[in-house]
Protein backbone atom coordinates (compact mmCIF):
# COMPACT_ATOMS: atom_id res chain seq x y z
CA UNK A 1 0.00 0.00 0.00
CA UNK A 2 1.44 3.33 -0.99
CA UNK A 3 1.43 6.40 1.23
CA UNK A 4 1.38 10.02 0.17
CA UNK A 5 2.73 12.77 2.38
CA UNK A 6 1.34 16.30 2.43
CA UNK A 7 2.41 19.36 4.38
CA UNK A 8 -0.08 22.09 5.21
CA UNK A 9 -0.42 25.11 7.51
CA UNK A 10 -3.42 25.91 9.68
CA UNK A 11 -3.99 29.49 10.83
CA UNK A 12 -5.34 29.76 14.39
CA UNK A 13 -5.50 33.39 15.49
CA UNK A 14 -2.00 34.81 15.49
CA UNK A 15 -0.36 31.42 15.66
CA UNK A 16 0.59 29.11 12.83
CA UNK A 17 0.20 25.42 13.49
CA UNK A 18 2.13 23.31 11.02
CA UNK A 19 0.97 19.74 10.57
CA UNK A 20 3.78 17.51 9.36
CA UNK A 21 3.79 14.24 7.45
CA UNK A 22 0.07 13.66 7.36
CA UNK A 23 -0.32 10.23 5.81
CA UNK A 24 -3.11 9.65 3.31
CA UNK A 25 -3.48 6.15 2.01
CA UNK A 26 -3.31 5.90 -1.74
CA UNK A 27 -5.10 3.25 -3.75
CA UNK A 28 -3.93 -0.33 -3.49
CA UNK A 29 -2.88 -2.42 -6.48
CA UNK A 30 -5.80 -2.49 -8.88
CA UNK A 31 -7.05 -5.08 -11.32
CA UNK A 32 -6.29 -2.62 -14.14
CA UNK A 33 -2.66 -2.44 -13.04
CA UNK A 34 -2.48 -6.23 -12.82
CA UNK A 35 -3.87 -6.48 -16.33
CA UNK A 36 -0.93 -4.39 -17.54
CA UNK A 37 1.45 -6.86 -15.89
CA UNK A 38 -0.42 -10.02 -16.90
CA UNK A 39 -2.03 -9.41 -20.31
CA UNK A 40 -5.22 -11.35 -20.93
CA UNK A 41 -5.93 -11.83 -17.23
CA UNK A 42 -9.24 -9.99 -17.47
CA UNK A 43 -10.98 -13.27 -18.25
CA UNK A 44 -10.67 -17.02 -17.79
CA UNK A 45 -12.00 -19.95 -19.81
CA UNK A 46 -14.98 -21.89 -18.56
CA UNK A 47 -14.41 -23.99 -16.54
CA UNK A 48 -11.59 -21.88 -15.20
CA UNK A 49 -9.66 -24.69 -13.44
CA UNK A 50 -6.59 -22.95 -11.97
CA UNK A 51 -7.04 -19.66 -13.84
CA UNK A 52 -7.77 -16.45 -11.96
CA UNK A 53 -8.59 -13.02 -13.33
CA UNK A 54 -6.81 -9.84 -12.38
CA UNK A 55 -9.95 -8.77 -10.49
CA UNK A 56 -9.89 -11.99 -8.48
CA UNK A 57 -6.18 -11.73 -7.78
CA UNK A 58 -6.07 -8.09 -6.67
CA UNK A 59 -7.51 -8.38 -3.14
CA UNK A 60 -5.35 -11.37 -2.28
CA UNK A 61 -2.20 -9.71 -3.58
CA UNK A 62 -2.96 -6.57 -1.60
CA UNK A 63 -3.52 -8.65 1.53
CA UNK A 64 -0.17 -10.37 0.94
CA UNK A 65 1.69 -7.09 0.52
CA UNK A 66 0.17 -5.88 3.78
CA UNK A 67 0.81 -9.11 5.72
CA UNK A 68 4.48 -9.25 4.77
CA UNK A 69 5.03 -5.46 4.88
CA UNK A 70 5.96 -5.11 1.21
CA UNK A 71 5.70 -1.34 0.99
CA UNK A 72 8.20 -0.28 -1.66
CA UNK A 73 6.88 -0.09 -5.19
CA UNK A 74 9.96 -1.79 -6.59
CA UNK A 75 9.48 -4.81 -4.32
CA UNK A 76 5.82 -5.00 -5.25
CA UNK A 77 6.64 -4.75 -8.95
CA UNK A 78 9.27 -7.48 -8.69
CA UNK A 79 6.84 -9.81 -6.92
CA UNK A 80 4.12 -9.17 -9.50
CA UNK A 81 6.55 -9.78 -12.36
CA UNK A 82 7.61 -13.10 -10.83
CA UNK A 83 4.03 -14.26 -10.24
CA UNK A 84 2.76 -13.21 -13.67
CA UNK A 85 5.60 -14.98 -15.45
CA UNK A 86 5.53 -18.18 -13.40
CA UNK A 87 1.74 -18.56 -13.44
CA UNK A 88 1.36 -17.85 -17.15
CA UNK A 89 -0.53 -14.61 -16.53
CA UNK A 90 -2.46 -16.12 -13.60
CA UNK A 91 -3.55 -19.24 -15.51
CA UNK A 92 -1.70 -21.85 -13.45
CA UNK A 93 -1.45 -22.69 -9.77
CA UNK A 94 0.60 -25.88 -10.05
CA UNK A 95 3.60 -26.81 -12.15
CA UNK A 96 2.61 -28.43 -15.45
CA UNK A 97 5.82 -27.97 -17.43
CA UNK A 98 7.38 -30.46 -16.79
CA UNK A 99 4.98 -31.28 -13.94
CA UNK A 100 7.27 -31.53 -10.92
CA UNK A 101 5.49 -33.18 -7.96
CA UNK A 102 4.75 -30.77 -5.14
CA UNK A 103 5.68 -27.65 -7.10
CA UNK A 104 3.10 -24.91 -7.18
CA UNK A 105 1.52 -21.71 -5.84
CA UNK A 106 1.42 -18.63 -8.03
CA UNK A 107 5.19 -18.22 -7.94
CA UNK A 108 5.71 -21.98 -8.52
CA UNK A 109 7.62 -22.76 -5.36
CA UNK A 110 9.35 -26.11 -5.12
CA UNK A 111 8.05 -28.73 -2.72
CA UNK A 112 10.65 -28.07 -0.02
CA UNK A 113 9.77 -24.38 0.14
CA UNK A 114 6.07 -25.18 0.14
CA UNK A 115 6.64 -27.28 3.26
CA UNK A 116 8.49 -24.38 4.88
CA UNK A 117 5.64 -22.10 3.89
CA UNK A 118 3.06 -24.46 5.40
CA UNK A 119 5.03 -24.59 8.65
CA UNK A 120 5.09 -20.77 8.81
CA UNK A 121 1.29 -20.50 8.76
CA UNK A 122 -0.28 -21.36 12.13
CA UNK A 123 -3.57 -22.64 10.76
CA UNK A 124 -1.77 -24.95 8.31
CA UNK A 125 1.24 -26.12 10.31
CA UNK A 126 -0.71 -28.76 12.22
CA UNK A 127 -2.14 -30.25 9.04
CA UNK A 128 1.07 -32.05 8.10
CA UNK A 129 3.47 -34.16 10.10
CA UNK A 130 6.25 -33.98 7.53
CA UNK A 131 9.40 -32.17 8.60
CA UNK A 132 11.29 -32.63 5.33
CA UNK A 133 10.48 -33.46 1.73
CA UNK A 134 13.40 -35.87 1.47
CA UNK A 135 12.19 -39.33 0.50
CA UNK A 136 8.56 -38.33 0.00
CA UNK A 137 6.67 -39.76 -2.94
CA UNK A 138 4.70 -37.73 -5.48
CA UNK A 139 1.39 -38.09 -3.66
CA UNK A 140 2.90 -36.89 -0.40
CA UNK A 141 4.54 -33.90 -2.08
CA UNK A 142 1.27 -33.01 -3.74
CA UNK A 143 -0.55 -33.26 -0.39
CA UNK A 144 1.77 -30.61 1.01
CA UNK A 145 1.24 -28.42 -2.04
CA UNK A 146 -2.53 -28.72 -1.76
CA UNK A 147 -2.44 -26.95 1.60
CA UNK A 148 -1.11 -23.72 0.09
CA UNK A 149 -3.11 -23.64 -3.15
CA UNK A 150 -6.16 -21.78 -1.75
CA UNK A 151 -6.24 -18.09 -2.64
CA UNK A 152 -5.36 -16.83 0.84
CA UNK A 153 -2.01 -18.61 0.63
CA UNK A 154 -1.07 -19.08 -3.00
CA UNK A 155 -1.06 -15.36 -3.82
CA UNK A 156 1.05 -14.62 -0.73
CA UNK A 157 3.78 -17.18 -1.33
CA UNK A 158 6.05 -14.86 -3.33
CA UNK A 159 5.84 -12.15 -0.66
CA UNK A 160 6.59 -14.74 2.02
CA UNK A 161 9.64 -15.99 0.13
CA UNK A 162 11.11 -12.55 -0.46
CA UNK A 163 10.72 -11.49 3.16
CA UNK A 164 11.42 -14.74 5.00
CA UNK A 165 14.28 -16.36 3.07
CA UNK A 166 17.66 -15.06 4.19
CA UNK A 167 19.02 -15.56 0.67
CA UNK A 168 16.76 -12.71 -0.46
CA UNK A 169 17.89 -10.15 2.12
CA UNK A 170 20.31 -8.42 -0.25
CA UNK A 171 17.72 -8.43 -3.02
CA UNK A 172 15.23 -6.67 -0.74
CA UNK A 173 17.75 -4.01 0.18
CA UNK A 174 18.58 -3.42 -3.47
CA UNK A 175 14.92 -3.20 -4.47
CA UNK A 176 14.18 -0.80 -1.64
CA UNK A 177 17.11 1.41 -2.61
CA UNK A 178 16.28 1.81 -6.30
CA UNK A 179 14.01 0.74 -9.14
CA UNK A 180 16.88 -0.43 -11.34
CA UNK A 181 17.19 -3.80 -13.01
CA UNK A 182 19.79 -4.97 -10.50
CA UNK A 183 17.14 -5.36 -7.78
CA UNK A 184 14.91 -7.53 -9.94
CA UNK A 185 17.91 -9.56 -11.08
CA UNK A 186 18.95 -10.14 -7.47
CA UNK A 187 15.39 -11.17 -6.59
CA UNK A 188 15.26 -13.71 -9.40
CA UNK A 189 18.60 -15.17 -8.39
CA UNK A 190 17.59 -15.55 -4.76
CA UNK A 191 14.54 -17.59 -5.79
CA UNK A 192 16.78 -19.85 -7.86
CA UNK A 193 16.34 -18.43 -11.36
CA UNK A 194 19.59 -18.13 -13.28
CA UNK A 195 18.18 -17.57 -16.78
CA UNK A 196 16.94 -14.01 -16.46
CA UNK A 197 15.98 -13.64 -20.09
CA UNK A 198 14.27 -10.88 -22.03
CA UNK A 199 10.83 -12.40 -21.40
CA UNK A 200 11.30 -12.05 -17.65
CA UNK A 201 12.69 -8.56 -17.99
CA UNK A 202 9.64 -7.56 -20.03
CA UNK A 203 7.40 -8.55 -17.11
CA UNK A 204 9.57 -6.53 -14.75
CA UNK A 205 9.35 -3.45 -16.95
CA UNK A 206 5.58 -3.88 -17.31
CA UNK A 207 5.12 -4.20 -13.55
CA UNK A 208 7.33 -1.23 -12.82
CA UNK A 209 5.41 0.86 -15.34
CA UNK A 210 2.01 -0.28 -14.04
CA UNK A 211 2.83 0.66 -10.45
CA UNK A 212 4.80 3.78 -11.30
CA UNK A 213 7.85 2.32 -9.57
Amino acid sequence: MRLQFFYFTILVGPAHIVARSIQLRDNEITSAQLLQVAPGSDSCPSPSDECATSAQAAPFLNAAMSKYSINSLSEQASILALIAFESGNFKYNINHFPGNPGQGTRNMQSASFNLQYVKSIPELASQTTFTSTDGLNSDQLNQIRALVLPDDYTWASAAWFLTQQSACADARRTLQASNGDEGFTAHMRCVGISDINESRMAYWRAARSALGA
